[in-house]
């Protein structure tokens, strides 16, 4: 039977000896001591050791390496997967090695290390679904100006390729980079209906994918282009106008908290703080 201390000295043991063998391995980059590149060569050497971890089969059996991979796309990182999925073990063995360290202090705590190895995991895929849907919001606020620029370009007779290819430098952010990479492949002979339906499955945004179902009908059935678009830019002006006009009946609800615990407690403090000292002195 292991002892009460026989866990916390394990994950010690295991912690030192992973540091030992860290310690031998050859470096891939040699810098000098006190150099510019030190700190980009730390971060390559940090890159390549996670990818290693990330390649483990233990990692891809822990990892839910599929959600992951779909976040990251979303969020349009150029990590690696196997990088991002070395990041997200080496996060919770950290959080799962310092609740045992902890529990040398707090015996209780050693009984929370599982828990604390899931939630470290979970939280870093938590943060990389906010940025890949905080990409999403860039991306859809974007698309009525990307719209009305195809309106503007078609209108003067350019075919929907060379419109993208002109509409591309005019925007910037997330949609200017996917509409930048759509392009490429555009000249590298992926059509432009392929390219703007890779780029769609990319992104997952829902005006977008109208976009790109708009095209995709004007295409089929041989109408006006230049007709669809407009209004196709006449649904996403309105849609736009509706998402600002309930963002602002929100944000009273979202000024409660702030009013409540923040800006009253102070204004009371101000004006009733006063008459009760003066009403305090006056008893004594």
């Amino acid at each position: 039977m292991v002892s009460e201390w026989g866990i916390p000295v394990l994950a010690g043991a295991s912690l030192l000896l992973a540091l030992a063998g860290a310690s031998t391995m050859r470096p891939t980059i040699r810098v000098p001591a006190n150099g510019p590149g030190q700190a980009t060569a730390f971060r390559l050497t940090a890159t390549q050791a996670l990818g290693r971890l990330g390649r483990t089969r233990s990692a891809l059996r822990v990892v839910r390496v599929d959600t992951l991979r779909r976040r990251v796309e979303l969020a349009g990182a150029h990590t690696g997967l196997e990088t991002v999925v070395g990041a997200e073990l080496a996060l919770a063995l950290v959080a799962g090695t310092a609740a045992l360290l902890l529990g040398l202090i707090v015996r209780p705590v050693i009984a929370l290390s599982p828990v604390a190895v899931l939630a470290a995991a979970r939280g870093f895929e938590v943060v990389v679904g906010r940025r890949a849907r905080r990409r999403q919001g860039q991306i859809a606020a974007d698309v009525p100006d990307f719209v009305e620029l195809l309106v503007a370009t078609t209108d003067a007779g350019l075919s929907p390729a060379v419109a993208l290819r002109r509409t591309a430098p005019m925007l910037h952010g997330p949609l200017g980079n996917e509409l930048r990479c759509a392009v490429s492949e555009v000249q590298l002979g992926v059509p432009w209906q392929r390219a703007i339906e890779q780029m769609v499955a990319r992104t997952d945004v829902p005006s977008l994918r109208a976009l790109a179902a708009a095209l995709s009908r004007s295409q089929q059935l041989g109408t006006v282009l230049g007709s669809t678009l407009r209004k196709l830019a006449e649904d996403l002006r309105r849609e736009r106008r509706t998402r600002a006009e309930e963002e602002a009946r929100k944000a009273p609800i979202k000024m409660l908290f702030p009013l409540v615990f923040l800006i009253l407690p102070a204004f009371l403090l101000l004006t009733v703080g006063p008459v009760v000292l003066a009403t305090i002195r006056s008893l004594r």
